[in-house]
């Protein structure tokens, strides 16, 4: 039984692996380059010279979609990592101060939790302008509080144990007790959400991408190569729907993990 819960989240992680190095070993051995026009050979259907076909200018799709990977999966990595430790953070000392700086500190959660994640990363976007930067910064704080929320959530809980006063009454205060008692126990839900919210994280910012609002052109990003095929999409739908793909597989490969990762607790 045990090993069954396991493989639960080692094959869609294996699985992940594989894709990864695969598009490392695609973009040493590709003949092309994601970023040369070559108008000739614009709308090619995918051929034995270009496996996915060629976009609007020519550019091979393939070569596009193993260099855009980085911008794509890298970026939201960073994102979740950003709002992983401020969100922590910002839960523990809520959680471990309580009284008035806890009720201001849920008023702030709650104030950013009223907007959608989505709607907010669009707002602070046009704020700060276009690009993929700024799309990091406008996601992450989107995005940490459910990271504050679920950290406080179980820091109250733990407060109330046996073992916290004890380690109160040992002479464990302030950040000591934090991080010896509190950290610990709120590692494995927040190693679950970091994996959950990967594939949200990649679709909020791959669709600001396509929105113009992410990564600008030439920038070979999944989300701005979807964006780059809309107009092609009767005539070429490989520009769009091959970028789309490679999405949804990344997207379903991390919730794996995370729900395998929630069956192995």
């Amino acid at each position: 039984m045990i090993k069954i819960e396991k493989s639960r989240w080692r094959r869609p992680a294996l699985c992940c692996a594989l894709l990864l190095m695969a598009i490392v070993i695609a973009m040493i051995v590709t003949p092309y380059d994601p970023y040369h026009v070559d108008v000739s050979n614009k709308l090619q259907k995918p051929s034995s010279l270009h496996w996915f076909g060629t976009d609007h200018l020519g550019r091979d799709v393939l070569t596009r979609l193993v260099y855009g990977a980085p911008f794509t999966l890298l970026f939201p990595f960073l994102v979740l990592v950003i709002s992983a430790i401020i969100g922590s953070l910002f839960g523990l000392v809520s959680s471990y101060v309580g009284g008035k700086v806890d009720s201001a500190m849920t008023a702030v959660m709650d104030a950013f939790s009223s907007i959608p994640n989505l709607l907010l990363a669009i707002a602070i976007t046009g704020l700060l302008g276009p690009g993929l930067l700024n799309t990091l910064l406008a996601t992450s704080i989107s995005w940490w509080v459910q990271y504050a929320r679920i950290v406080r959530s179980v820091g109250i809980t733990i407060r109330r144990e046996p073992y916290m006063l004890a380690a109160q009454l040992s002479g464990s205060f302030g950040g000591k007790l934090i991080y010896r008692h509190l950290l610990p126990n709120t590692k494995p839900l927040v190693r679950e959400l970091f994996f959950l919210d990967m594939g949200a994280v990649i679709l909020l910012m791959s669709s600001l991408s396509f929105l113009g609002l992410g990564a600008q052109p030439p920038l070979a990003e999944w989300g701005s190569m979807m964006f780059d095929g809309k107009s092609y999409l009767q005539i070429a739908p490989w520009i769009t729907l091959i970028p789309a793909a490679a999405i949804t597989i990344f997207v379903m490969l991390f919730y794996l993990i995370g729900r395998g990762l929630q069956s192995r607790e």
